[in-house]
């Protein structure tokens, strides 16, 4: 429900790999940590009286820091930041200080804020709730065995459609590349985020979206090319316009697409495909900083978030997955939903974005030549 505010401005930077199913067992993963403060530090150490909170806006449900602050007595202070890049920033330029405990980065940022020293190595020992988890959210690839993250909700991008406009049967990205030449006098959008929309054309072509391949990068070029005549606008900001009925078919994220659907129950007019083959799954993820001035007070905010009915609270609130099933049951039947809790295949066959420098330059110049065109 609050994920499009929050997901404006970070979609350029996101994960790394695939996700391990049917890995080995969550491993142990006390002992050192950032370059302040190790995890096996905190061995007896009291609570501290503060929890310095720095996630995305309206991205936690409000009645679960009133809900610790009355379980612990630790005072709850949260600020906010916009970007994967602002907060990567932010932890650069306070290296050292003690300003953040609970931060909230994406996949790709675990990966490149832990390779810094900037997050600090989680001690399972504070986090029995751990048990919790799904097996495959202990062992996903950027951050294996849960050593430095714990996975806060994920999604998926994909399309959504008008049924009573769009007569064709979408199914996968190829199927919705081919259909825009015949898109007649229907409005399309894409997002306004070019390693994603990249990212499924190159799934549309068979090719992983995370390809350096100078050919398969050619290819998808002139794929967008082709289509930008039928696509209309490319609008990050799009939930309001496709509730109106001025979207007929659009990329979107499945939570944005089922905010859409919900808009527009009475008409029954919207599906939100989740497309066969590849698609991008994506991930956010609570982590500690490295210079965590409360560091106890961090591990058991991720503690309590981890129990069954505190998770369902969050997931009512962002209708995402949230990584412990035991919370689906609380939940009721958003958590039936496949588009909230994934089925195997898309576990299996969809793919996080890992991006580079070269890679995002690439893709960039890519992106221009559609916009322009």
């Amino acid at each position: 429900m609050h994920r499009t505010s929050v997901r404006m401005n970070r979609r350029e930077v996101l994960g790394l790999g695939a996700l391990a199913l049917g890995a080995a067992a969550c491993g142990g993963s006390t002992g050192g940590g950032g370059a302040s403060a190790s995890s096996q530090s905190l061995s007896g150490k009291k609570l501290e009286g503060t929890l310095k909170f720095y996630n995305w806006a309206q991205y936690v449900n409000p009645v679960n820091p009133k809900a610790y602050e009355a379980a612990t007595g630790v005072n709850f202070e949260e600020s906010n930041f916009t970007s994967n890049e602002q907060l990567l920033t932010k932890l650069q330029t306070t290296k050292g200080q003690k300003v953040y405990d609970i931060i909230v980065p994406d996949a790709d940022h675990v990966r490149i804020e832990k390779d810094l020293g900037l997050l600090m190595k989680l001690d399972h020992s504070l986090i029995p709730n751990l048990k919790n988890l799904a097996p495959h959210w202990t062992q996903i690839s950027y951050d294996p065995g849960n050593v430095y993250s714990v996975v806060k909700d994920t999604g998926i991008t994909c399309f959504t459609l008008r049924t009573d406009t769009v007569k064709t049967e979408l199914h996968t990205w190829k199927d919705f590349f081919d259909f825009l030449p015949h898109a007649g006098n229907l409005t399309v959008n894409f997002i306004e985020s070019p390693s994603e929309v990249i990212g499924v054309a190159l799934n549309s072509l068979g090719y992983s979206m995370n390809t350096d391949d100078e050919g398969q990068l050619s290819e998808v070029r002139e794929l967008l090319l082709k289509v930008k005549p039928y696509v209309d606008t490319v609008n990050e900001v799009y939930v309001n316009d496709f509730q109106a009925g001025k979207i007929d078919l659009g990329i979107t994220y499945s939570g944005d697409g089922l905010r859409i659907q919900a808009a527009r129950k009475k008409d029954g007019d919207i599906a939100v495909i989740a497309p066969e083959g590849r698609s991008e799954i994506w991930t956010d993820n609570w982590a500690i900083s490295a210079y965590a001035p409360d560091p106890v007070a961090a591990h058991a905010w991720i503690n309590f978030i981890l129990q069954p009915d505190v998770n369902a609270k969050e997931m009512e609130y962002v209708a995402y997955e949230v990584g412990t099933p035991a919370s689906y049951p609380i939940v009721g039947e958003l958590a039936k939903n496949p588009l909230v809790v994934f089925p195997d295949r898309i576990l299996n066959e969809y793919e996080i974005l890992e991006t580079t420098p070269e890679r995002q330059n690439t893709r960039q110049q890519i992106w221009n030549q559609f916009k322009a065109a």
